[in-house]
């Protein structure tokens, strides 16, 4: 089969990218041909393009409003629509065009806020699913031109929608027969949790941007450390930082406070794995987090999860709780407890720690493996080729 995939970006340390390429790689060794469509030539492109992968760079925007942080983008708010809309119009006609070059059977757009594949799929009568990772309009996407009208261009008999969790699925109301919940591939199987001594931080690891909730947790942190605690375990932040603004105020809310000595700020890493499993810790603060990659990535590494308790987070702390018959992290619900495990952490034996540590090991292996991922989805794409025939 046939199928063509649409990125939303060619930013490899993304948890959808990672997510799809680990996809991508169990499905070309099935019966899958992917032809692979990306916004730009950068990143994700060179490297489809070294795996010999069929891969085209075409510009298009998200089907969302754009951004209105200050007075600029709000004289601009008009033409940038305007400009949007016209670039994904050319966009889905080039689009159109290439899908019949490639004979392609099944259109999979990997995330919900890029319309151009369902469009081009529609005018060519295939199939086409959408893979919906997140909570667009809780973390400042709005769909173009409203919620309700997007949601029921995806009613046709042949769209069709993956969600991430559970969570997601009942959020957009999609219980119905065109929907499935099937949890991202962190990593392949192993038959043993990485084993490594810990040092003295504490880690975050994501995108810095609002709704990953990286100011809250660095206030927290601050006020644990600031009650009589000052020998508190240094937090290290890897992640790039994908708003300008946002990221001005993280670093000078850590200079006023006198943090820079405890809090160590070191951009996008490639060693994730090895900061994971040497942390006492990951703190996940996103308050409305699709499936949360990195959490899940965390615990495989052996890597301690502290995550806010709401959405894909909770989801997963409920997964493991239900797969294991026992708590597989901490999870908080406030400020204040969040303030008190970073306290208490530090202090806690490790032989209460390690249990839990193989239990979140255990979940992820067996919930959230690669094979699983891409058996399901396979599985799914035959589904839909007897539904479609």
């Amino acid at each position: 089969m046939k199928v063509a995939y649409i990125l939303n970006t060619t930013t490899p340390h993304s948890g959808d990218s990672k997510a799809f390429l680990s996809l991508l790689k169990g499905l070309v060794l099935k019966d899958i041909q992917p032809v692979i469509i990306v916004p730009n030539s950068d990143g994700l492109y060179q490297i489809f393009k070294s795996q010999g992968n069929k891969v085209y760079a075409l510009k298009y925007k998200h089907s969302t409003y754009p951004n209105t942080h200050d007075i600029k983008d709000i004289i601009l708010f008009i033409p940038r629509i305007m400009g949007r809309l016209l670039l994904n119009s050319i966009a889905t006609r080039k689009l159109t065009n290439i899908l019949k070059k490639e004979n392609v059977q099944l259109v999979h757009t990997n995330v919900s806020v890029i319309n151009i594949g369902q469009r081009a799929a529609k005018e060519l009568g295939l199939p086409h699913i959408y893979h919906f990772r997140e909570y667009a309009d809780l973390v400042g996407f709005r769909y173009f031109p409203s919620k309700a009208s997007y949601l029921s261009s995806i009613c046709g008999k042949k769209d069709y929608v993956i969600c991430i969790t559970r969570g997601i699925q009942q959020y957009y109301h999609l219980n119905n027969s065109h929907s499935t919940v099937i949890y991202d591939g962190v990593r392949n199987k192993s038959e043993k949790m990485p084993v490594n001594a810990k040092e003295n931080y504490f880690l975050y690891a994501g995108r810095i941007e609002p709704n990953k909730g990286l100011l809250d947790l660095i206030k927290a942190y601050n006020k644990a450390l600031t009650s009589n605690n000052p020998s508190l375990p240094k937090m290290k932040v890897a992640g790039a930082s994908s708003d300008v603004s946002y990221s001005q105020i993280i670093k000078r809310y850590i200079v006023e406070n006198h943090l820079e000595n405890s809090i160590e700020l070191l951009g996008e890493r490639k060693d994730i794995d090895q900061l994971m499993q040497h942390a006492l810790a990951i703190i996940v603060p996103s308050k409305f987090e699709g499936f949360g990659f990195c959490m899940a990535e965390a615990m495989f590494n052996g890597c301690i999860v502290v995550g806010y308790n709401d959405t894909g987070t909770k989801e997963q702390f409920e997964n493991g709780l239900q797969y294991t018959g026992k708590s597989i992290g901490f999870p908080y619900n406030n400020s204040e407890e969040l303030c008190d495990l970073l306290t208490r952490l530090p202090s806690t034996p490790d032989i209460e720690l390690a249990p839990i540590r193989e239990r979140a090991f255990l979940t992820v292996n067996e919930l959230y493996s690669i094979e699983n991922n891409v058996q399901k989805i396979h599985d799914f794409y035959k589904q839909l080729n007897l539904l479609t025939s």
